[in-house]
């Protein structure tokens, strides 16, 4: 699977951390809402170890913009 990203922007969301927003292409073929969610999950996925402050990342949400297009979300957090 051939996907391409656009960065779109971010929103802040002071110590709480902030959304990226994505968007995923899929060159080669129709790019459904579970691949864009299965193939971006496991690239932005941290694991918190349980620190105050602790960066981490176990969320994405995903939106079909057209047939080959998906608008991500990515929901960096931080322990506070």
């Amino acid at each position: 699977m051939e996907i391409t990203v656009t960065k779109i922007g971010n929103i802040e969301h002071g110590i709480d951390g902030n959304d990226q927003y994505l968007l995923l292409t899929r060159r080669d073929d129709d790019l459904t809402l579970e691949q864009a969610r299965d193939w971006l999950l496991p690239q932005v996925y941290r694991e918190t170890y349980q620190e105050a402050g602790g960066y981490f990342c176990k969320r994405v949400t995903v939106m079909q913009k057209t047939d080959s297009q998906v608008v991500a979300i990515v929901h960096h957090e931080y322990d506070v």
